[in-house]
This record gives C-alpha cells, sequence and structure tokens, in this order.
C-alpha cells in the first residue's frame, strides 16, 4: 500500500483534473441551470435572477493587488472610493480571516510567485471578509484555478458577535459580496477549508458545488493514537523503526533531489512543480510553520521524506517521497512521526485529501476520521467545453 504513497501526493497537484470530469458529468443532470455569463466588469457577473448593477453592497469592498516580487512590489491597495480611512491590522481577528497556512500571504506569494490576489471585505473599517485566489491563462482562458500544494482554501469570515442567526447571516452577505468581486474568468474553482460550513452563496450564483473528503487524526496522547491505530499499520512502524533513523533536515534542495531522484530510479514522469514546492519549503521553514524529515538507513543513506506545514489549529501532509531502499514501512514511520508532532503541539493531522482510492485503506490505518471539503466549480459555456474536451482527454480522476 506505501508504493502508491508518492502517486497520492502527485494527484494532489491535479485538482483541475477532477473538477473538469465532474464538471462535465454533473452537466449531463443539469441542462435547465441558465449559464452563466461573465460581464467584462469584475464587478458585474450576470445571473438569471436580478442583475448585480441593482444589489446594493452592505460592506465596503478592496481589492488588494499581490504583485510579483522580482517586480520589487509586495502589496497594492486599491482602496474603495467610499471608504477614505485606511484598514486596521487582520490580527485582532487573524483565525477567522486567515484560518489556514495555505491563506497566508507568504503561503500564497511562495506558491504563485506572487501571482496571487486577495480579495477583502469590509465593515466599520475593519476586514471582515478574505478571498485569496490564483488567476492564469490555460488555453488561451483565464481561470481561478488552486495554487501548486496549496489543497484548501475559500473565503476567510470574521462573523463577530451576536446570535448564531445573526452570525450565519452576517457570513452569507459577506461570502456573497466576495464572489460578487470575483473577476470575469472561463473558469473558478473555489476548494474551500474545513471552516466552511456550507456552499450555499456559491449555489445562489450559479456555483456547481461538490463535496470531498480528507482523513484527520485528532490530538491526543500519544498512547491514545497509537492504540485507535490498526494493528498491521503498527508492526509496519515498529519494524522500520529498527531499520531507519528519523532525521530532521533545514533544507529544501535536499528533499527536491531525493524527490527527482526517486522518480528518475523508476523512470516516473514528473508531474508536479517542484520549484513551487522548494520556495513554499523554504518559506514554511522562515516561519517556523513548517518542517521536513527524512528517513535514513544504516548506510547513512536518505531513502524517505515528507514535508507537512502548520497554522494555529492543524497540520497539513503535504508532501512525500520514497525510494525502492525504503521498503514498505520508512513512508509510515514518517506520517507516525508526523502525527506525534502534530499532537504535541496540540493540532489536527490533515492528510489534506485522500489522493487515490488506494490512499483510504492505508489513511484508515493510522485512526483518522473523515471529514468533508467542500469545492464551488463556476464556469462559462466556453468554458464546460473546454473542460468537456479536456477530461476526455485525461484519465477520470475524482479524488483530490
Amino acid at each position: 500500500m506505501q508504493s502508491s504513497h508518492a502517486a497520492i501526493r502527485m494527484q494532489h497537484a491535479l485538482p483541475a483534473r477532477s473538477y473538469a470530469t465532474l464538471e462535465r458529468k454533473a452537466a449531463r443532470h443539469a441542462r435547465s441551470t441558465p449559464p452563466m455569463k461573465i460581464t467584462t466588469e469584475a464587478t458585474s457577473t450576470e445571473e438569471s435572477q436580478k442583475p448585480k448593477s441593482t444589489r446594493k453592497p452592505l460592506y465596503d469592498t478592496t481589492l488588494l493587488q499581490v504583485t510579483s516580487p522580482r517586480n520589487g512590489t509586495r502589496l497594492a491597495h486599491s482602496p474603495d472610493a467610499n471608504d477614505p480611512a485606511p484598514k486596521t491590522s487582520i490580527s485582532s481577528s487573524r483565525t477567522s480571516l486567515i484560518p489556514t497556512v495555505f491563506h497566508e500571504d507568504w503561503w500564497m506569494e511562495a506558491a504563485t510567485e506572487g501571482r496571487h490576489t486577495t480579495l477583502e471585505i469590509s465593515a466599520n473599517n475593519q476586514i471582515v471578509g478574505r478571498l485569496p485566489f490564483m488567476m492564469r491563462n490555460r488555453l488561451g482562458l483565464k481561470g481561478i484555478w488552486t495554487p501548486p500544494f496549496t489543497y484548501f482554501l475559500g473565503p476567510g469570515i470574521d462573523e463577530g458577535e451576536g446570535s448564531a442567526n445573526t452570525r450565519y447571516l452576517r457570513r452569507l452577505e459577506i461570502t456573497r459580496e466576495l464572489i460578487h468581486k470575483l473577476p470575469p474568468s472561463s473558469w473558478q474553482c473555489i476548494r474551500c477549508h474545513g471552516g466552511t460550513p456550507d456552499v450555499i452563496p456559491f449555489q445562489e450564483q450559479a456555483f456547481r458545488t461538490y463535496v470531498q473528503f480528507t482523513y484527520e487524526v485528532l490530538p491526543a496522547s500519544e498512547k491514545e493514537i497509537w492504540q485507535r491505530m490498526r494493528d498491521k499499520t503498527r508492526n509496519v512502524i515498529r519494524r522500520a523503526e529498527e531499520q531507519f533513523e528519523t532525521v530532521e533536515i533545514p533544507d529544501a534542495n535536499a528533499f527536491i533531489r531525493l524527490y527527482e531522484n526517486n522518480l528518475s530510479s523508476k523512470s516516473v514522469r514528473n508531474k508536479l512543480d517542484l520549484s513551487a514546492c522548494k520556495r513554499l519549503i523554504e518559506a514554511a521553514l522562515q516561519h517556523n510553520q513548517g518542517r521536513v524529515i527524512t528517513a535514513r538507513n544504516r548506510t547513512g543513506e536518505l531513502v524517505a521524506a515528507n514535508f507537512c506545514a502548520w497554522d494555529h489549529k492543524t497540520s497539513y501532509y503535504i508532501s512525500c517521497t520514497r525510494s525502492d531502499a525504503a521498503g514498505n514501512g520508512a513512508a509510515s514511520m514518517l506520517v507516525w512521526k508526523a502525527i506525534q508532532h502534530a499532537a504535541n503541539k496540540g493540532l489536527i493531522f490533515d492528510f489534506a485529501g485522500l489522493g487515490t482510492s488506494g490512499s483510504i485503506l492505508h489513511y484508515t490505518g493510522f485512526g483518522g476520521v473523515i471529514s468533508p471539503r467542500f469545492a464551488a466549480v463556476r464556469s462559462t459555456r466556453l468554458g464546460r467545453v473546454i473542460a468537456g474536451v479536456r477530461s476526455l482527454l485525461t484519465e477520470d480522476h475524482f479524488f483530490f
């Protein structure tokens, strides 16, 4: 089962394929759904109901554009004309507005080389909503895509205080305004983080919505987590600990070299953006929100490695690699070490999706629980045609 581990992470980097396939299949059963039209203005998306131009936003809106660091510019604010006062820092509600490590500006900058944008909504000069995304061209069409190694994004919402109903209505309106401000594009794919309770605002605005799944290992004592694991998984880890030593390395280049060497030895073509992986490892290490651990055999050879990054709540299983010399247990041993590390910090360990059907049994062996994640996809008629053609030319993939 461990032999498919590198493939599991590889599949994660190809989210567009699965959603293109889902879009094609869903379209067969949704002929009555009016096609979405996107006008030339970023703040005017036509719907089958009342035109957007008649809506009066409840919140001031700001578009925060992050340009490439190679141009020497970090953040360029374009304040709304009706909002003369400067925006306050988001640190007071950081965990709501930046709910995952993937929402961090430094993560998005490293993942996209600065080619990302963050929409912000404010009320009473306080930022109450953020939505980071990456826009890029594929086949001549502009689209919003998931950045490399960025498994969950979606809106970060500060609901404020009040009753449950008040907070719910406030979340709905803030999310609506963020979606309303998305720029025109032929394809929009938003993969939401675990703190997103529903995708009703996306459905309101002509998105087709899907649910995918991930495995989570909840924080507990080491003994309790160990006991929840399958006997077979524990035995594999015990044998691996007799053969390999776990070593933490503060070197992104070593991880990339090991990854490339392992693929080369198996004659497997690389499908990942390893430049982005290197930038993300370096950025996570710099911000003390990530680490790379490796398995070394008795001769001192590195045979397996994984990279995890974490935020205030969760540690995510970002990428891994293993050689033939790693046997069947080195990768599982490193996952166990990563779970221990997360538990010691009081964090959830998130496998960041399933990847392949083969990973289901493998991840279950660590005593994880299933947790749903929402995804929302919207496209123009041309975008759906391109997605349909693309899905016919690629293998169907329904996990992320």
